[in-house]
């Protein structure tokens, strides 16, 4: 190949499934998962994966296979009017359980979703057309019947845009309680104070009519509505609807709200399978969806219920080495020839006197994700700019920056989880790998603990200093220092090694979490390549072996 010096500002793609989706269009790497969730009759529909592993591309090439799809964006249906409501803040503080109610909302939000996509309503006049095509489905038929009482009551609405239909369901809901209170309740104000205020008795008594309102909601009339739909509306096998839902793990509403309503999405993803036409695909991150059923699980909750429907996203060393050099391709046949180029072409081998290459030693610093592999190929273009191939200076180069970027995302990525995660790394840094638990006691862990100790208590390893200073606390610097371990090795920091006969484990190619037993008894413990250099940890160099880091 002729000389190619390499040009200022090239790369192998955005870190940002959006911004690169004209990349990702030509280069697109399809590990396995694709089929499934094309396919209405499986139940695959709710894409796990952790920051960055293509969670968004995967939606994105979806909607560019398929005739029938659309977007739904949890920015754009207004949560925050739903939680600062009055009506739900009130409920809120009389501890009334709001489950079906917010699977009701989804109901109707992903239904109107549905019949915008099949009968494109946009105006009123369109809205008018489909009410009077839907008087011709039901006939004499009783159950169809009461399904039409669900279009005679929001037929005239359902062109509105998603933040307009949920304010009309909110105020609806507020109008229905108000009914159901009664002319006893007429002037309780329906708020927070207004609850707040409440003597105990009145308390009690409205808590129990506002609980039989929320247990009445009629999710059976809103199954009728969904078999009319499956008969008359989606009923063309030749024809197959799609609602992709993505930015889940963004902040559009609180914690606790946000949990809830994900919790309500799952479970309307599994009541829309009425509809044979129709599915709905969710992308999730994986430590999401954990809080979601930690904070919503409830008598009889049985996580393997819903296992058929989740699809996590498994990258390997074959499928990023696949994609790394796609990109590599696509990206020297738009700038540079139309002939071939290869991954060698462009970077090196191996090092003198090793069996390593460098597309492994690129690998081996990733969590097995594509955003890691393209951030550190961008770096390596940025250091190799001007010059005809990367050189291994280069690579090394590339990864100081690397390394620095990877760890202050990782510290965005799990602060709603680890607040204080930036203080309690610290006591990883400038460790020999391996290194054992007792490397982390004495000096080091005092001096993190003492900052850890002025931090907010939603990180739990902030809880669990504060509670070994407390005055008569049983809770030891140990166990201190196991919280601290099973967080880094929860957010891919740290590998460890159970006993000597096994090997390491690490959290984004085996079990993502560790119990305080497997990591009180972990007899070697390695910080990730990703982060070594940031953290000032220091190792023989060592190359991808056997499928899993070193």
């Amino acid at each position: 190949m002729d000389e190619i010096i390499i040009k200022r500002g090239i790369k192998l793609g955005e870190l940002d499934a959006e911004a690169d989706s004209d990349l990702l269009g030509a280069c697109f790497v399809d590990n396995g998962h694709l089929e499934g969730l094309l396919d209405i009759s499986s139940p695959a529909s709710v894409v796990l994966g952790r920051t960055g592993s293509g969670k968004s591309a995967l939606l994105f090439k979806i909607s560019q296979q398929v005739e029938y799809s659309a977007q739904l964006d949890p920015n754009d249906i207004s949560i925050r009017f739903l939680e600062h409501s009055n009506i739900i803040q009130f409920f809120n503080e009389l501890d009334v359980k709001l489950d079906l109610f917010y699977r009701m909302l989804w109901r109707h939000l992903l239904t109107v979703e549905l019949l915008k996509l099949r009968y494109d309503l946009r105006t009123e006049a369109e809205n008018r057309s489909f009410i009077s095509r839907i008087n011709n489905w039901v006939g004499r038929d009783n159950i169809k019947n009461r399904a039409l009482e669900y279009f005679t009551d929001w037929g005239d609405r359902f062109w509105l845009e998603t933040d307009e239909q949920l304010q009309e369901l909110t105020s609806k809901f507020t109008r229905d309680v108000k009914s159901k209170l009664g002319s006893k309740f007429c002037d309780v104000d329906i708020s927070v104070e207004g609850a707040r205020s409440l003597s105990e008795e009145v308390r009690k008594e409205i808590k129990s009519l506002a609980t039989q309102f929320v247990s009445g909601i009629q999710i059976k009339k809103l199954n009728e509505v969904l078999d009319l739909l499956a008969d008359f509306a989606f009923n063309d096998p030749q024809k197959r609807y799609y609602i992709l839902i993505d930015k889940l793990d963004e902040d559009w509403a609180e914690t606790d709200t946000r949990c809830r309503f994900i919790r309500a999405l799952i479970e309307e993803t599994k009541s829309m399978r009425r509809i044979p036409q129709v599915k709905i695909v969710t992308a999730l991150r994986r430590d999401l969806l954990d809080l979601v059923f930690d904070k919503t699980r409830d008598s009889g909750f049985q996580e393997e219920k819903y296992e058929a429907y989740m699809v996590p996203l498994i990258w390997t060393k074959a499928d990023l080495k696949s994609l790394i050099s796609a990109r590599i391709q696509e990206v020297y046949r738009r700038q540079y020839t139309s002939r071939r180029v290869i991954f060698t072409d462009v970077f090196p081998s191996q090092v003198k006197g090793e069996t390593g290459e460098a597309i492994d030693y690129i690998v081996e610093r990733t969590l097995f994700r594509p955003r890691d592999a393209i951030q550190f190929c961008n770096e390596c273009f940025i250091a190799a700019s001007g010059r005809p191939r990367v050189s291994w200076r280069a690579i090394y180069a590339a990864e100081a920056s690397y390394s620095t970027k990877r760890l202050k995302s990782l510290k965005e990525e799990w602060s709603e989880y680890y607040p204080a995660l930036e203080f309690s790394l610290e006591i990883l840094r400038g460790l020999a790998i391996p290194f054992t638990r007792s490397a982390l006691s004495g000096g080091r862990f005092e001096e993190v603990a003492m900052e850890l100790h002025d931090q907010s208590e939603i990180d739990p390893c902030v809880k669990v200093v504060k509670k070994m200073y407390a005055a008569g606390t049983k809770v030891t610097e140990s166990e201190a220092v196991s919280q601290l371990l099973m967080c880094f090795y929860h957010v891919g920091v740290i590998g460890i090694k159970i006993s000597t006969r096994d090997t390491f484990i690490w959290s984004h190619i085996d079990q993502s979490r560790v119990s305080r037993s497997e990591i009180k008894r972990a007899n070697q413990i390695k910080v990730h390549k990703m982060f070594r250099h940031v953290l000032e940890s220091t190792e023989p160099r060592d190359f991808y072996q056997s499928g899993k880091p070193k």
